[in-house]
């Protein structure tokens, strides 16, 4: 019998043992809780990255749902939903599907770390609800009739689509995926695509770890301030959409006190800002108000915005909700926005309810 399937569950195992070492260090003199979510994050990665890495494969392609209430990363926005599929350069695929209720819908294409394709509803050619893109490496020929295309560059991995929605009762479009290249059925297991897949699988979680870690420890250094935006470091790494401008930064506060955030958005097709942890999940959106969209938000007769982050809600209708965590991100996202951009400003007052 061979040992190569142990070793390589042996490497794997290790690799989680150095990740939970990880999540030690980092949060070493810090809140508990934090140490205790950054292992629930392992398990959520962990999960997700199993789908990913174990059970799909470019020249099958499933659209795998990628964010759930419970499996969650890289600041998910919890009014997105998110499908991915591997991708292989050398081989045709065709997405295809009938809208829903999405006031959004894109395709993006990734390589490692970076952006390689994008491309947006307002990008696109519909038949009434209906569409469909083509993916290749070579642009199809005219008579082919293809309306929407994206380019497979050598380096492209990774398929993500993105609905955006402002309410969770809305439906979402369908999606499906095929090959346009004849393929033979997928092969029976062997121990050594197994074997690869295992492999991939730590590393996957390894990577996952480190991103997060890159992106958040920049965040902690300036607390109660903007911090960051699309230019951050690290943020490449967490398949942000360009479609997509990003400013945030970490708040940190007493139990008396509360973070108010001022601004005027620009205009754009959604905008919102949300809560995440130290492991740039989304707070429990499930049962807590940690996210406001543009038509949530109250606005000031001058058309600005003021929200309130705090552990209790002052009275006001734009608060977030710490859910009692003294620490964590905002992240506003501003989708296609058009014309001149400001940033809003954070300051620390006292809670008068606290």
């Amino acid at each position: 019998m061979s040992d190569l399937l142990q070793k390589i569950w042996t490497r794997v195992t290790g690799r989680m043992m150095e990740a939970g070492r990880k999540i030690d260090a980092l949060t070493e003199g810090r809140d508990p809780v934090e140490r205790a979510e950054g292992y629930r994050f392992l398990t959520r990665v962990m999960a997700t990255m199993i789908g990913f890495q174990m059970e799909q494969a470019p020249d099958w392609p499933t659209l795998m749902r990628v964010m759930s209430p419970t499996r969650k990363f890289y600041v998910d926005n919890p009014d997105t939903l998110y499908h991915r599929t591997p991708i292989d350069p050398q081989l045709r695929y065709r997405v295809y599907g009938r809208r829903g209720d999405e006031l959004y819908l894109a395709f993006c294409l990734y390589g490692s770390n970076r952006i390689l394709a994008n491309l947006h509803d307002g990008q696109m050619v519909f038949h009434g609800d209906e569409f469909e893109v083509v993916l290749s490496a070579q642009r199809p020929e005219a008579t082919e009739g293809v309306t929407n295309w994206l380019p497979l560059d050598n380096g492209v991995r990774t398929l993500v689509t993105r609905q955006y929605f402002t309410r969770r009762d809305q439906s979402p479009a369908t999606l499906k995926i095929r090959l346009l290249d004849p393929v033979s059925p997928p092969s029976a297991p062997t121990e050594a695509m197994i074997a690869g897949r295992l492999l991939s699988l730590g590393e996957a979680v390894t990577r996952t770890l480190k991103a997060t870690e890159m992106a958040s420890g920049a965040w902690l250094q300036r607390p109660n301030e903007v911090s960051i935006d699309s230019s951050a470091d690290g943020l490449s790494s967490l398949f942000a959409t360009p479609d997509n401008q990003y400013v945030g930064g970490w708040y940190k506060l007493a139990d008396d006190e509360m973070l108010v955030m001022e601004g005027r958005a620009p205009t754009c097709r959604y905008w919102s800002v949300q809560l995440c942890s130290r492991w740039l999940e989304s707070r429990d959106y499930v049962n807590r108000q940690v996210i406001l969209n543009h038509a949530q938000v109250s606005l000031e007769s001058d058309g600005t915005f003021r929200i309130v982050v705090a552990g209790r809600n002052p009275g006001v209708s734009n608060w977030l909700d710490t859910e009692g965590n003294r620490e964590g991100g905002v992240i506003f996202r501003w989708l296609l926005p058009q014309g001149d951009m400001e940033r809003p400003t954070f300051r620390v007052e006292k809670n008068p309810l606290s």
